[in-house]
């Protein structure tokens, strides 16, 4: 069971040692790679603030490097954050490493394990794959040519380096597609974890149901109870673990509802005046990163609101009054659904469709 879960882990911290930011090494240090994406990112801020600023008068121009702008401005947020948090998110990493050993090791359970690591090794290959398909952008102006970007990928140019001169051309057109290429790398890494996280705290929680219903009812009161002990433990511990992901994660999930509606919004306006355009990419990963996000707070949600009555469902009438007393203790603690938020929203459902709803009326507002 470990094993999988490294592989996992490891396919989460590749891309972003590829940037110089695996935090998740103990040893990790800041290098030439991690300060090379620094300054990568600083120079993709500036350009496009120069962009900004010399296209007022050009909306569906402006609106577009608006967009790619407020992923660059998400990136470097939560760059800050993965550094900053690197202990919490370390603890985190370690706790789902560890998580099989709270545990047994019946059949149910590693059938439900085995389900958890194939469910995550999909979710993670098609996060990837939507995040890749937005490099779309570097092919579109093979293929569709837009004079106003100068057939550019991207709306923004290195500065002092005309746009539609050679050799300059190429290197714009090189700079773009490669950050293009680290901001996949980052979202995909860290928004891996993200999901690794959330679907492991639903994977405990199911564990811990089985854990319940495997109860040998009929067992010696003080094996009963020692049981009983163990299981309150687990879920203490479960609660505990949820509680350090919203500590890790909450601003991480506040940019991310912020910054999701107002690329949305402008990505609605380009798409509004050029409904063939490569921001249709962009857009479709944007929505996947967010309903991804909500969905597995979602099925926190539905995990953590049904425990208490699988508490319930055993047979807690034939046990001892101490054991009982017990159970309804578990049953109080067990009262409050589990709710991962980004200060202001829950990690659900509901909020993407109000985030969505919001970008529409926005969108409607300004066009």
């Amino acid at each position: 069971m470990e094993q999988e879960i490294n592989q996992i882990i490891s396919f989460l911290r590749r891309p972003l040692k590829w940037l110089g930011f695996d935090v998740i090494d103990p040893n990790w240090k800041v290098t030439p790679l991690t300060m090379f994406t620094i300054v990568m990112f600083a120079l993709q801020h500036y350009t496009s603030y120069l962009y900004l600023s010399t296209h007022l008068d050009m909306f569906d121009m402006f609106t577009e490097c608006f967009s790619t702008s407020a992923v660059a401005l998400e990136i470097a947020i939560r760059m800050g954050l993965l550094v900053h948090q690197r202990e919490l998110r370390n603890e985190t990493i370690e706790i789902i490493r560890q998580q099989h050993k709270m545990f047994g090791n019946s059949a149910a359970i590693r059938k439900v394990t085995a389900r958890f690591h194939k469910l995550i090794s999909v979710t993670l290959h098609a996060l990837a794959a939507c995040y890749m398909s937005t490099m779309m952008f570097e092919l579109i102006p093979i293929v569709s040519p837009n004079p106003r970007k100068s057939n550019l990928p991207l709306p923004m140019y290195l500065p002092y380096m005309p746009p539609n001169e050679t050799p300059y051309w190429h290197l714009n057109y090189t700079f773009i597609t490669i950050m293009n290429l680290m901001c996949i790398l980052f979202l995909v890494g860290i928004d891996g974890l993200l999901v690794l996280s959330i679907l492991a705290a639903v994977h405990q929680i199911k564990l811990l149901k089985i854990t319940i219903q495997e109860l040998d009812i009929g067992a010696e009161q003080a094996e009963l109870h020692r049981e009983l002990v163990r299981i309150i433990q687990i879920h203490q511990r479960i609660q505990q673990f949820i509680h350090q992901l919203e500590q890790t994660y909450y601003i991480d999930l506040l940019v991310d509802f912020g910054l999701v509606c107002l690329i949305l919004c402008m990505g609605l306006n380009v798409i509004a005046d050029e409904v063939i355009n490569a921001i249709w990419f962009f857009l479709i990963a944007v929505v996947f990163q967010l309903s991804l996000l909500c969905f597995s707070g979602n099925l926190l949600l539905i995990e953590s609101d049904s425990l208490s009555s699988c508490v319930y469902s055993i047979d807690w009438h034939a046990m001892p009054v101490p054991e009982q007393k017990l159970l309804m203790v578990m049953i109080a603690h067990a009262q409050k659904p589990q709710v991962l938020r980004g200060i202001f929203m829950p990690l659900i459902m509901s909020s993407f469709l109000s985030v969505i709803k919001a970008s529409y009326s926005y969108f409607t507002l300004l066009h």
